[in-house]
């Protein structure tokens, strides 16, 4: 059986599709890894994979743990059910050709695998635990049978930054509002205004790096036509993907043009990458009545977005982001998320979000919450990885809270005890088209896994 690299591992993973919901395929690749190597294994009706492996009987086990599951984002037509992501090595950063790359968790889920493909007497016994529905759900952990695991201390390879240790993450609550409507007969020009081009990214990471989000800019705009009449408004990928993109069709009696010239060179200045498109269609015979669009436009201008509260060295600690609009058959979908890492806020936050529905007269649901973990005083494994760290690369990791949502949360709630670290790679603009991995990250991150599983007791 042969060692192989993460980059190795990585460069394989990123041929197997995985988009979050469809994880089929890189489960059969895990199943197929784990019979090759000799290895324990079980799989369940989530897809979620466990591996095991033998290590020094005289320690105690530990679990490594990475979710398959990736965030598929492309300004083209891509399946990715069936996409094998096309990817470059460039002046040491892998990045996709054509859409988001998948490092987020392929390249953490590279470096597990490599670890197993070792035989290194120094190793405790591993627990492997591969996840499914990260990005979305979070359905894989929620799901997960923690009784067959006995390790009492968990590192997750889930972070984005490799010199940091994530000591705490944030909760989140998944909302869903529904807004009921039907199409009355216009006789008025038709008009497609869209946004594209900007930064989007991870609604937790890059909350509150002033990326912008399309919708609320889009709803800004056309909330001040006073005749508006929607045909269609859709934009937005993923509930915790910030929108990079966002389209509406409507029929109006005003000659906008002045108004977008002015609008295009306003929030240039703010977004210098934003691209603006305004042009006339073909007559919709059909749209919704003015009254109703307007309610449309009003709630997303007004539904609150962004960094909600910070703590006293100015880190979010709540935020919503809103994610995505869709127009179906016969009402107009939003999808909204809250996170939080401070008791109380977030139901304090969904509260007002309800409240700003209700004006509006918009149905809210709850579709799901997801934990949080605290920071933990004593870790005996936080004080090995830092250790570690310095040993090898002379300097310090620093300890970071982080406003993301991650599986820990779940983990921490279903072992007690549970001594958690999350730790990643150099990754850059994750769950956006410009998505990129250091390479050289991987294999020195590689090194100080190796290095701290040899040190454990």
């Amino acid at each position: 059986m042969k060692k192989k690299s993460p980059r190795e591992f990585f460069e394989e993973i990123l041929s197997v599709p995985r988009p979050s919901g469809n994880e089929k395929k890189i489960s059969e690749y895990l199943v197929a890894f784990a019979q090759e190597y000799q290895l324990s294994y079980e799989v369940d009706d989530f897809y979620n994979v466990i591996l095991w492996k033998e290590g020094n009987i005289n320690k105690e086990p530990i679990i490594l743990q990475a979710h398959t599951d990736m965030v598929c984002t492309s300004e083209e037509d891509i399946h990715f059910d069936e996409y094998a992501i096309e990817w470059v090595l460039e002046d040491g950063y892998y990045h996709a050709k054509r859409s988001s790359l998948g490092a987020d968790n392929g390249a953490g889920m590279a470096i597990i695998l490599s670890i197993l493909s070792e035989n290194n007497p120094e190793y405790p016994p591993i627990e492997a635990v591969f996840t499914t529905q990260e990005e979305t759900t979070m359905d894989g952990a929620k799901n997960l049978a923690y009784s067959h695991l006995k390790g009492k201390r968990l590192l997750s390879l889930d972070g984005s930054a490799e010199d940091k240790i994530e000591v705490s993450c944030a909760g989140m609550a998944s909302l869903r509002f529904t807004m009921p409507y039907t199409k009355v007969e216009s006789s008025k020009s038709s008009y497609q205004f869209s946004i594209s081009g900007m930064l989007g990214g991870h609604s937790g990471v890059d909350i509150d790096a002033h990326h912008g989000n399309a919708i609320k800019v889009l709803a800004h705009v056309l909330e001040g036509v006073d005749d508006i009449e929607i045909v269609s408004i859709d934009g937005g990928s993923k509930e915790n993907v910030i929108p990079s993109s966002m389209k509406c069709v409507f029929n109006t009696s005003h000659d906008l043009s002045a108004e977008y010239q002015f609008f295009k060179r306003f929030y240039s200045i703010e977004y210098p990458e934003i691209k603006m498109d305004f042009r006339r269609l073909k007559q919709r015979e059909t749209a919704m009545d003015v009254k109703t669009s307007k309610n449309i436009l009003q709630f997303l201008d007004k539904i609150e977005d962004g960094v909600l509260k910070r703590n006293d060295v100015d880190f979010p600690i709540t935020s919503s982001n809103l994610g995505v609009v869709r127009t179906k058959e016969d009402e107009v979908t939003v999808e909204l998320s809250i996170r939080s890492s401070m008791i109380g806020y977030e139901d304090f936050y969904i509260g007002r979000a309800e409240r700003i529905s209700k004006r509006y007269k918009w149905k809210m649901t709850i579709e799901d919450k997801k934990p949080f973990f605290t920071y933990r005083e004593n870790s005996p494994l936080r004080q090995l990885l830092v250790m570690t760290y310095r040993v090898l690369f002379n300097k310090n990791v620093t300890l970071e809270d982080v406003h993301a949502g991650l599986e820990g949360g779940i983990f921490a709630h279903e072992i007690p005890d549970l001594d958690i670290c999350v730790i990643g790679l150099n990754l850059f603009d994750i769950h956006s088209v410009k998505e990129k991995l250091e390479a050289d990250s991987l294999d020195r991150v590689h090194k100080w896994v190796s290095k701290t599983l040899e040190e454990m007791e």
